[in-house]
């Protein structure tokens, strides 16, 4: 029996000296637990724009779904009903939360995106939601990706007794506007030699990089049809918002006045882009109802990503999609997802 007490004694004493030579929380960890969300800031004076941009892609989702439920199947039939129900209760008063001084923001959750911090890592569910188990304690870099490709990267600090972290990729209206500026590179003026067919002005074969359009508007060609690839992709096209002298609308291509285009603007230009974008915001509110546009949140992850209005030496850096690279379908960009209608030819209506 003595021997058993020493024993035991002698087992606490080298448990209690192991553990004053061990570093503190060296192997103290804890999980993770939270919410990815973003949230858009608008101003007081881009408030109706913005509720213009949602309104009027929502109507564009329901007239894409009555469409679809012409040739779908029973089950899919099912779906589209449902999601159509959803959408009608779907508007700008519901996705907008407006502030006493005239302002408004947007909150969205981020699902099927990568969250890693401390060696761990996780993705997110489709509410948005994760759980990151045995986080080690301490100061890390918190690194969000989706495919890879960065989102934001965060300083957090991990406590014991606080293993909540909801996390909110906040961005106001301006850093949107460049993430998006740079996606669709919309046209600030009409090409010279363009001709319209069907109400849609269509171009002539450029070479790949050339640049068309001029300041705010410029973008450039990124197919190359000596390599057999279509003519005039560009990253995302057309825009609405034309102004022309009086008299002279539609847009009459042989004409040689100047235009004004708000067309570098979103989300007033109501782009290919800009609609994909809401689209994938759609998807994100309730991707199991709105699965039908989950190519869409490729746009989402684009309008938000960690450049912030720089320009990369490497886009791949940041495009999820958008990368200035035909892809194994075919397509190139947000321009062609579902409830877009329009081609990834550069065009202009």
């Amino acid at each position: 029996m003595r021997r058993w007490v020493w024993g035991l004694a002698l087992a606490m004493v080298l448990s209690v000296n192991g553990a004053l030579h061990t570093p503190v929380y060296a192997d103290e960890k804890t999980a993770l637990n939270g919410t990815l969300t973003t949230t858009i800031e608008f101003e007081k004076g881009s408030v109706d724009q913005a509720k213009h941009w949602i309104d009027s892609t929502v109507e564009l989702a329901k007239e894409d779904m009555e469409n679809a439920m012409k040739d779908a199947s029973k089950e899919e039939k099912k779906q589209l009903k449902k999601a159509l129900k959803e959408l009608k209760k779907t508007n700008s008063n519901t996705l907008l939360t407006k502030r006493p001084d005239g302002s408004a923001e947007m909150k969205n959750i981020l699902p099927g995106v990568e969250i890693r911090v401390g060696g761990k890592k996780a993705t997110t569910r489709h509410n948005g939601k994760f759980t990151i188990p045995q986080v080690p304690l301490g100061k890390h870099v918190m690194r969000i990706t989706t495919e890879g490709k960065l989102i934001r990267e965060l300083d957090v600090v991990v406590k014991r007794g606080q293993p909540r972290m909801d996390i909110d990729l906040q961005i106001y209206e301006k850093q949107f506007q460049e993430n998006v500026n740079r996606m669709h590179q919309a046209m600030g003026h009409h090409h010279p030699d363009s001709a319209t067919v069907q109400g849609t002005a269509t171009y002539p074969e450029l070479k790949e990089g050339q640049l068309v359009g001029k300041g705010e508007g410029r973008m450039g060609i990124i197919s190359d049809p000596t390599k057999g690839e279509p003519k005039n992709i560009v990253s995302c096209n057309k825009a609405d918002g034309y102004e022309s002298p009086v008299g002279k609308r539609p847009f009459d291509p042989a004409g040689t006045e100047e235009w004004k285009s708000d067309t570098w603007r979103f989300p007033a230009n109501l782009s290919d882009c800009s609609r994909s974008i809401m689209l994938g915001f759609l998807y994100n509110q309730s991707s199991l109802i709105f699965g039908r546009y989950h190519m869409s949140e490729y746009c989402v992850i684009e309008s938000i990503n960690a450049v912030m209005g720089e320009e990369p030496k490497d886009k791949d850096q940041y495009a999820a999609y958008c990368n200035w690279k035909q892809k194994g379908d075919g397509h190139w960009n947000c321009s062609w997802f579902n409830g877009i209608k329009h081609t990834e030819e550069l065009h202009t209506h």
